[in-house]
């Protein structure tokens, strides 16, 4: 386990320019769950039941749809190898796609439902989630890339959630939603070494930093998220008083945000310093948002979720929190996701996908 005793921070790049509409993009049913591999400059998004979408960053331009298995949820990305990783919960299978030819090339079997899914890019392992409908006993499935044949399960009492990677370590960080726990895996031997304690229903996807050697995780029933210390395995509570939605974390900053969870009144967004896991700021914020921060322009997105006309996509400093711009998108945002290479961002929606370039 990497251990670091100082922390230095690089600050991120100022931009002198405002987030900027620059494309949309028509699709037939609504684009969630992205994807991306910027290496070969291609975006993945699920479709409908049972479909993937491929659109070329370069030109924005949909390649192509992928017919996989039934009510797709998660995906990842090797960027190594070049293959596409789709979990479809209920085929309870892995839907493998070689992206040179956006060919399913494997279709696994993993379980009775599958549910989240990561790939640790190092070893060519890939970790999925499965629940079991009729018991409380679950596994989490490890896969091996070279073979698209499983390589072992992990058997979990209740129902393994969301799955973290460090490849630098090895360690694969697993929630689960039914005992309201953390697993931590060692990716060598696929054994379980600890499970600690977290807040009620872990069913948002922790973030990492790797400065502080930290895991930061959102507790969507409890009104504190947990943070957990990686090279003690010691978890703190960090009071919100609110329910939370979303987590991102800015590591140039030492900023993780966090989005509460509310049904019919505004929400808020609490902004953490990672140095000393205190509250430093908040921001109201739509009942339903998703947010993203891009780290080379410190800019923070958070966008709305609207059935019906379009809907500001509201830009805000990272560290001020004053509000940037405001950028129309189609009804039924929700989805964001920044190429890191390039820097734009992406929005899905019900009958588009926007393009902001950062």
């Amino acid at each position: 386990m990497i251990i670091r005793k100082a922390v230095r921070v690089t600050k991120p790049r100022i931009s002198l320019t405002k987030p900027r509409l620059i494309a949309t993009i028509p699709v037939s049913s609504p684009a969630v769950q992205f994807a991306i591999n910027p290496l070969t400059s291609r975006l993945y998004f699920i479709q409908g039941d049972n479909h993937l979408g491929v659109l070329d960053t370069k030109t924005n331009k949909i390649i192509t749809t992928i017919q996989i298995g039934k009510m797709p949820s998660y995906m990842a990305v090797n960027t190594r190898t070049n293959r596409i990783y789709v979990s479809n919960f209920y085929d309870g299978t892995v839907s493998v796609i070689n992206g040179l030819t956006n060919r399913v090339i494997s279709t696994i079997k993993v379980g009775e439902r599958s549910d989240h899914i990561a790939v640790n890019t190092h070893t060519n392992l890939v970790y999925v989630s499965t629940i079991s409908l009729g018991s409380r006993n679950a596994n989490l499935v490890v896969l091996n890339g070279a073979t698209n044949k499983i390589h072992s399960k992990i058997p979990f009492k209740g129902r393994p959630s969301q799955i973290l990677v460090n490849a630098l370590t090895n360690r694969i960080y697993v929630t689960n939603t039914t005992t309201d726990t953390l697993a931590v895996v060692r990716g060598d031997t696929s054994k379980i070494i600890a499970t600690l304690k977290v807040g009620r229903n872990p069913v948002i996807t922790p973030v990492l930093d790797r400065k502080t050697n930290q895991l930061y995780i959102a507790n969507n029933l409890s009104r504190y998220s947990s943070v957990v210390n990686l090279r003690t395995l010691h978890v703190r509570k960090i009071q919100l008083g609110r329910r939370q939605r979303e987590i991102t974390l800015n590591p140039l900053t030492c900023r993780v945000y966090i989005s509460s969870a509310q049904i019919s009144v505004k929400g808020r967004l609490f902004v953490v310093n990672n140095r000393t896991n205190k509250v430093i700021g908040s921001l109201i914020v739509p009942a339903f948002s998703d947010v993203l921060i891009n780290p080379r322009t410190n800019h923070l997105f958070v966008s709305e979720s609207t059935e019906t006309g379009a809907v500001p996509l509201n830009v805000y400093h990272g560290s001020s929190l004053k509000p940037l711009a405001k950028l129309k998108v189609s009804a039924g945002s929700g989805s964001l996701l920044l190429n890191p290479r390039t820097n734009p961002i992406y929005v899905g929606g019900e009958k588009t996908i926007t393009v902001i370039q950062d």
